[in-house]
């Protein structure tokens, strides 16, 4: 074990460089549902597509400094997602061969690893097993979750000791802009994702990210501000560095929960949403350069 990790410390620390801002795949939501429903979702933070053939990824079983891992195929498009499901897909499936649930089935893009062999099952991870992306002949590490050589017990978690990573779905913050490459000395799960309840498949296929700049001209793109969030109070304060023209707010199912329109643009807006449930919701904001940002943010405790 000890040679082992030895092995994977040296090959990433000369073969893995910092990822830069926005410049390659990381991992964006990672799903550890129950019985066979898991899944991770892959994020294209850049404005060309990405050839999926030269990534592989997988789980570093147990606290083990090896990973298995799977090649990848197939391509993500600029600013896109690819959501990699575990293909247990046979509906007369039984006990380890159990179905995933029909909406993960519907929102991944490829199924992998059907069959649970020990010695090489990248896929079943189970809340305690490092998971990473890597680039090339798989030595170049290009995003990780968890910390490698480290078996947690049940899960990582949080300081209450709360699982964060065994039946939950977690989401990449959207401030997070490159993914981790470079073992952690400590995995704290809570600096970079949020988290959601067991099974929640809604997020997968989209990813709200500050790569995605949709300005008209680069140099006009606006900065936006969304605080605080979570707004426990249901008042959300929204800024950009361009005038606002209106503001929509989207509950998960993509229906309109709430709208603004200024006469006269603006730079800041608060919102008082007090008649929205507790939940996720989308921010959306039109600028007055005709240009778009959206923000994910939780309402209410």
């Amino acid at each position: 074990m000890k040679k082992s990790l030895l092995v994977v410390a040296a090959i990433l620390g000369m073969l893995s460089a910092q990822a830069q801002d926005c410049s390659d795949l990381f991992i964006s939501e990672y799903v550890e549902g129950s019985g066979n429903n898991k899944a991770i979702e892959l994020y294209n933070p850049t404005n060309a597509a990405i050839d999926l053939s030269q990534y592989q990824c997988g789980r570093f079983r147990d606290g083990s400094g090896t990973p298995m891992t799977i090649q990848l195929s197939g391509s993500i498009a600029a600013y896109g997602t690819y959501v990699i499901a575990l293909d247990k897909t046979d509906p007369n499936g039984t006990g380890n061969e159990a179905p995933i649930d029909a909406e993960l089935q519907a929102v991944a893009d490829t199924f992998v690893n059907p069959v649970y062999v020990q010695a090489n099952s990248p896929f079943y991870f189970n809340g305690d097993d490092a998971f990473g992306l890597f680039k090339g002949d798989g030595t170049v590490l290009v995003d990780l979750f968890g910390r490698i050589g480290e078996d947690p017990g049940d899960a990582w978690g949080d300081s209450n000791g709360a699982w964060w990573s065994r039946d939950q779905t977690l989401i990449r913050k959207s401030s997070v802009v490159s993914g981790v490459s470079d073992n952690p000395m400590v995995f704290d799960v809570t600096a970079e994702w949020d988290s959601l309840p067991e099974n929640t498949f809604t997020e997968l296929g989209m990813h709200i990210c500050d790569c995605a700049s949709v300005g008209i001209d680069e140099a006009e793109v606006s900065k936006m501000r969304v605080y605080p969030n979570p707004a426990i109070d249901k008042e959300l304060v929204v800024s950009t560095t361009v005038n606002m023209k209106s503001i929509q707010v989207f509950n998960i199912l993509g229906q309109e929960a709430e709208r603004v329109t200024f006469e006269d643009p603006t730079f800041a807006h608060t919102l008082r949403l007090e008649k929205l449930r507790t939940g996720i919701y989308i921010v959306r904001i039109k600028m007055e350069n005709d240009g778009i940002l959206s923000r994910k943010v939780m309402i209410g405790q």
